[in-house]
């Protein structure tokens, strides 16, 4: 068999395979939106919500959720569900395209889990929220930290109902997100977990001026990032020297704060429910 015949075999089959796994992604896309557009065909009550159907959605979530969550849905990087408070819907209906969609411009994604396993987490979940975890007590006084809040200088990087910087996550709905303990590591290691959005980068330009700041897009030719002023910056990569993806929080390490300081900066942090 001629080598060069083989050859050309070979790349029609490279070729279709990359058009293929190309085209998945699209596929998946409109499936997406698909299943959004048809939301109203869903049915309006859970038809998987029984005993076994929720045990099942527990071991669904301890092994999707739970990581963002908090294993018995306290909260953490992701929002409190023990509270009985979902902010993107309760009805069964819309709890199901929150899971299957994911929350845009949010670390939740979307799932391609099987409709019965959707039906079957939503319902583990709004079991959870039917426990109403009593709100965790918060020692410190709320004014006193909003104070620290203001004279740490927080503000600079947060924003707060539509006041404050942009370099750090949006605190104004914290307080009904993440439980004390993921507060208090937040402050005290905010390296710990760095959120996709919130990572930071810094490029060396040929000249050696280094420039740092959060990630914002990237592609084969370019780096786009914001810089520590809050300034959007973009950089050729052929003009660089280096591109060095940082480990370390842009946020520093408030370790020195008093332990009454540290508990009022919670409770301050507590209180923030956002609008509702």
């Amino acid at each position: 068999m001629p080598l060069r015949w083989i050859e050309r075999t070979a790349a029609r089959i490279f070729v279709a395979g990359w058009m293929l796994a190309a085209a998945l992604p699209a596929q998946a896309q409109r499936m997406r939106g698909d299943e959004a557009r048809n939301a109203a065909n869903l049915p309006e009550k859970n038809p998987l919500a029984s005993e076994a159907d929720i045990a099942i959605g527990r071991q669904l979530f301890l092994g999707r959720c739970a990581l963002c969550h908090g294993q018995d849905g306290e909260g953490g990087r992701g929002a409190a569900l023990n509270t009985g408070q979902f902010r993107h819907g309760t009805s069964d209906r819309e709890m199901f395209m929150t899971v299957r969609n994911g929350i845009p411009n949010t670390e939740m994604p979307g799932t391609f889990l099987t409709d019965p396993e959707v039906w079957r987490l939503v319902a583990y979940v709004k079991r959870l929220g039917s426990t109403r975890a009593p709100e965790e007590k918060v020692s410190g006084d709320p004014q006193a930290g909003r104070t620290v809040y203001e004279s740490q200088g927080c503000a600079t990087c947060h924003r707060i109902d539509g006041s404050g910087g942009d370099l750090g996550p949006d605190l104004s709905a914290v307080g009904a997100q993440s439980s004390l303990r993921y507060l208090r590591d937040s402050i005290v290691n905010p390296s710990a977990y760095i959120p996709l959005s919130y990572r930071s980068v810094t490029v060396t330009g040929v000249s050696g001026m280094k420039t740092r700041g959060l990630h914002l897009n990237e592609d084969d030719y370019s780096i786009q990032l914001r810089d520590l002023d809050g300034n959007p910056r973009s950089f050729m990569k052929s003009e660089l020297n280096e591109i060095r993806y940082e480990r370390e929080s842009l946020m520093p390490p408030y370790r020195t704060l008093s332990e009454s300081d540290l508990d009022n900066l919670l409770a301050y942090l507590k209180s923030l429910k956002g609008k509702r």
